[in-house]
């Protein structure tokens, strides 16, 4: 999507997280089927005529499954997302929050590649400009995976995105953001 006030990367088909969800899916009946066959045919009371806790099993574990269904969910439903418009950059590098980050506070956009993979690095700039979202722990796991992958490429970012969540080259995304960062914002390619 772009116009003349603000751009959001196109994003590529969620083959990764599908992939996530099929497999959880799997698994989870798997889980399910398997308690269901060990404990299903408790019965409901025992000899003493008080309640048969092991009854319940397969019920707790279907419920435990569908609530471990839902962050498998909710990442195929809000997928990551990158934008901008000349007042911020905006940025969802996972499910959980899209963080808005003003361009005052922005010292460095930079595509960079680490353990095989291609990510786009922010580096905020420490200072008592506390505006826009601040990147807390959740909305860090990206960047926890560039880290392991290169520890020496994750200095100073403070928040990463997967390049490969979207469609296009890594050039036409950064030239993208380019047009709308004031002059103080370093766009800078290390592929």
């Amino acid at each position: 999507m772009a116009g003349p006030e603000r751009i959001e990367w196109r994003r590529s088909f969620p083959a990764r997280s599908l992939g996530t969800l099929a497999w959880y899916l799997v698994s989870a009946t798997l889980a399910v089927l398997l308690v269901r066959a060990l404990f299903g045919d408790e019965p409901e009371t025992q000899s003493s005529g008080a309640h048969n806790p092991l009854a319940d099993v397969p019920m707790w574990t279907a419920g435990l499954a569908l609530v471990g269904a839902v962050p498998v969910v909710l990442a195929v439903a809000r997928r990551p997302r990158v934008g901008a418009n000349h007042f911020a950059l905006t940025v969802r590098p996972g499910w959980v929050r899209t963080l808005v980050l003003p361009w005052s506070r922005v010292g460095e956009v930079a595509a960079i590649e680490a353990g095989g993979e291609r990510f786009l690095a922010v580096r905020l700039l420490e200072g008592l400009d506390r505006t826009g979202s601040n990147p807390g722990w959740i909305d860090q796991n990206v960047l926890r995976d560039l880290t392991k992958a290169n520890e020496r490429a994750a200095r100073g970012v403070s928040v990463a995105v997967r390049l490969r969540d979207f469609s296009g080259s890594p050039e036409g995304q950064l030239a993208a953001l380019a047009a709308f960062a004031p002059d103080q914002v370093q766009i800078a390619n290390r592929l």
